[in-house]
């Protein structure tokens, strides 16, 4: 068995109605409209409202067969006007428990506001710290990077020129085979005005056969390295210099 409209509605309302009679602030009115424009813009056709609360500012309508919640605000001035005249007279306690629930709200609403701001001081900090500890991170790394290059650079100039003076240096000397080159180097000094780069001076004791009578022989030689370490990845040699 089908119900029909207006009795579907009934016990829509009624049960709205049987909540609504729970509250004082909740005002039951009939009044229809076939047409309602409202302050927003929006026109509501077959409207009938059906309550109101004056505590909230809302009013109940039903809109072609649906239930919807409005401000009053938004009703046009006659129609809110009338909604104040049946405003029934508030008692001195209803009055006081207005008052009483208004100012509960408002510091409510003071409440969740100061919440609001300590959550967001707090995720404000967080932030802070975390970017503060990252660079302190990033700064120890980058510097004990710096405090370890001048080892690295000496390590590879060491190589290099223990190479370079057995293999590579004099190709038309008349040098044969090269024993083990005594390498004595100062320590890398950082050249000025070229950021990344190295100078490590040092100088070069040998002992070699010679290709002619296959004797002995040495020399000294003074060199020095440039090493750069700006570029991506292991320090570099660019230059060797033998004085």
């Amino acid at each position: 068995m089908h119900h029909s409209f207006p009795m579907k509605i009934g016990f829509i309302l009624g049960g709205l109605f049987c909540a609504a009679a729970m509250s004082a602030a909740v005002v039951e009115v009939k009044l229809t409209y076939p047409q309602l424009p409202l302050k927003n813009g929006q026109v509501y056709r077959d409207v009938a409202i059906t309550s109101f609360n004056p505590a909230m500012g809302t009013a109940l309508l039903v809109v072609d067969k649906k239930l919807t919640t409005v401000p009053i605000a938004v009703l046009p001035d006659d129609v809110a006007a009338k909604l104040k005249e049946l405003t029934p007279a508030q008692t001195a306690e209803e009055q006081a428990a207005e008052k009483k629930e208004a100012a509960e709200e408002r510091k409510r609403s003071l409440d969740n506001a100061e919440r609001r701001q300590r959550q967001a001081e707090e995720e404000v900090k967080a932030a802070r710290d975390a970017n503060r500890t990252s660079n302190m991170k990033e700064a120890e790394r980058v510097q004990a990077k710096i405090d370890q290059m001048p080892d690295q650079v000496a390590k590879l100039a060491e190589e290099r020129a223990r190479s370079y003076f057995k293999y590579q240096d004099d190709p038309w000397a008349g040098m044969g085979y090269v024993s083990n080159p005594d390498i004595v180097m100062d320590d890398p000094e950082p050249v000025p005005g070229w950021t990344g780069r190295y100078r490590v001076c040092g100088s070069v004791h040998r002992q070699y056969v010679t290709n002619t009578g296959g004797g002995l022989n040495r020399n000294n030689k003074e060199f020095e390295i440039l090493i750069d370490t700006a570029v991506k990845g292991k320090p570099k040699v660019v230059d060797i210099t033998v004085k």
